[in-house]
């Protein structure tokens, strides 16, 4: 590395120091929300977020389908995520294909979403696309496992996964041809979201992952962005030591 270039060491510092109102200087975040039935009730969704800077951010936002990621990060769900806007309404979806029409709109960050901006600061990036096993807007963890599991029942319930057999076409076309892009798993450690993992890992063989496998499954991945700090610093640590590990052929 050219010694005027920072270290990891100090990168990794560096991008731990960064506050939310310096990373909403450097990113923004924009999604696509839809709203669809499934077993027969309407269910609020995003199928994508991405991380953009604003140096590069398209205009208009259509323009993001275009913009390849330098990295994408697969998680549980959208959680809290919403709109920027509260009167952009989410659009109703019908039909498979419609998901492909995306409309993008500026989306509120979260917790989360910053320890993605703190890695891709800390690592050079401009585009990060985020995706998750599970497309159902749900706030609650426990919530969400038991409409999760309730879906699995029903006919065409499994459809909120973007990892669904049926949907793969809609994901190889957010993840781009790329399998040199780093993708970070961390989905979190709750059991009940095992067979959601092991589709979505299914779907990602031959993909770079990175991520920190829990003590509970080998297929369950730690959260980004847990509650204390200290383990939110050592999670953005050992995902930018494996990053770099990997792209510069070490161990």
């Amino acid at each position: 590395m050219p010694q005027d270039l920072p270290s990891l060491d100090q990168r990794i510092a560096h991008a731990q120091s960064l506050r939310a109102a310096e990373l909403k200087k450097i990113f923004g975040v924009y999604g696509f929300f839809y709203q669809t039935q499934l077993a027969g009730e309407p269910q609020p969704c995003r199928s994508v977020l991405t991380l953009v800077r604003h140096g590069v951010t398209p205009e208009p936002l259509s323009g993001l389908e275009a913009l390849p990621p330098d990295l994408l990060v697969v998680m549980m769900n959208p959680g809290s995520s919403r709109p920027l806007q509260r009167d952009d309404a989410p659009t109703e979806i019908s039909q498979l294909d419609q998901l492909l029409k995306r409309h993008w709109v500026a989306t509120q960050p979260d917790n989360t979403q910053y320890q993605i901006m703190r890695v891709m600061e800390g690592m050079g990036y401009r585009h990060a696309r985020v995706l998750n096993i599970s497309d159902l807007r749900e706030t609650k963890s426990p919530l969400l496992i038991k409409k999760v599991e309730y879906l699995a029942k029903q006919d065409g319930g499994g459809l909120h996964s973007l990892f669904h057999p049926q949907r793969r076409g809609e994901l190889q076309n957010l993840m781009g041809d790329d399998p040199h892009i780093p993708v970070i798993v961390g989905w979190g450690r709750h059991k009940g979201l095992l067979p959601l993992a092991h589709q979505a890992l299914d779907a990602l063989q031959g993909w770079r992952l990175i991520g920190q496998q829990t003590e509970e499954d080998p297929a369950l991945y730690a959260h980004p962005s847990p509650m204390l700090q200290r383990m939110k610093d050592a999670w953005l640590d050992k995902m930018m030591r494996m990053i770099d590990a990997t792209e510069t052929g070490k161990d």
